[in-house]
């Protein structure tokens, strides 16, 4: 492990994120992969030199991802396909809720896997779990060998739409998702941080509603990121988005945290074309 020195996230030309770290891990492989610690955040993940979680705080992420589109189905979530996620935390959070019979994972990056394995134990779930179906596999690769209608929630977990995870921020990845989806199934992909990157939420948020006749954002702070993190939810029918039908309580996430999730703020809403509704 090497001394301390200044790491900076570079979120563009003029501003960044500062960290007093020490190097525990770096190798350029699919990604570039930094695993750093900082005596105030842990260690944290950095892919392509953008921070994915940290110790302290990872559990609001992961809650949201699968409490949040969990909540909202009418009955107990009992298959589920993760994409991406290859960090444990999604897995996690998903082995709390016992109803659960079967769980497929495509993730494209073994050395991710790995280096989670060994660097972030406690975060992970069982990945020896029975359940589980876990595939080194491109997130779109995968979908296209799934059946029609074969889950209850489809969690992508996945870096922002640069490198191998450009195939997931389309409208072919959409298409597929929606054909596995069941009919009263969701949806949930992370759609970046619009404070930064608002194109991202714009051009995934455009795509989806071509293919999923329903589609809501949700949002949450997470300390880390230093903004608030944009979520993609669809489905094939509405849902009760306020009133969640399934109750899960976490660290973070309760039922009543659903409200706030999806009450936007204006500028999101004129990002995404949705502010006339407020008129």
């Amino acid at each position: 492990m090497t001394g301390g020195f200044w790491w900076r996230e570079f979120i563009n030309r003029y501003y960044g994120h500062t960290y007093k770290v020490e190097l525990v891990f770096e190798e350029k492989g699919l990604q570039k992969i930094q695993i750093l610690r900082n005596p105030y955040w842990g260690y944290f993940l950095v892919l392509d030199g953008i921070v994915q979680f940290t110790e302290k705080d990872e559990y609001i992420y992961h809650e949201t991802i699968t409490f949040l589109p969990a909540s909202l189905l009418p009955f107990l979530p009992e298959e589920v396909l993760i994409i991406g996620g290859g960090d444990g935390g999604v897995l996690r959070e998903l082995q709390k809720i016992p109803s659960i019979k079967k769980i497929f994972q495509f993730e494209i990056d073994l050395l991710v896997y790995k280096l989670c394995q060994k660097y972030f134990p406690k975060m992970s779930g069982d990945f020896s779990d029975p359940r589980l179906n876990f595939q080194i596999k491109d997130g779109l690769e995968g979908l296209k060998e799934i059946p029609s209608e074969a889950f209850d929630l489809i969690i992508v977990d996945c870096t922002d739409p640069v490198g191998p995870a450009k195939s997931l921020y389309t409208q072919e990845f959409y298409t597929l998702a929606f054909k596995a989806l069941k009919s009263y199934g969701v949806f949930i992909q992370q759609a970046s941080l619009p404070a930064y990157f608002p194109n991202i939420l714009k051009s995934a948020y455009s795509l989806s509603k071509k293919v999923f006749p329903v589609v809501k954002v949700a949002r949450t702070f997470v300390p880390s990121y230093g903004e608030e993190i944009a979520f993609l939810v669809a489905g094939k029918e509405e849902k009760d988005w306020f009133h969640p039908k399934q109750l899960f309580s976490g660290d973070y996430y309760y039922p009543a945290l659903n409200f706030y999730y999806f009450t936007l703020p204006k500028s999101w809403l004129q990002l995404i074309g949705e502010d006339k509704k407020l008129d």
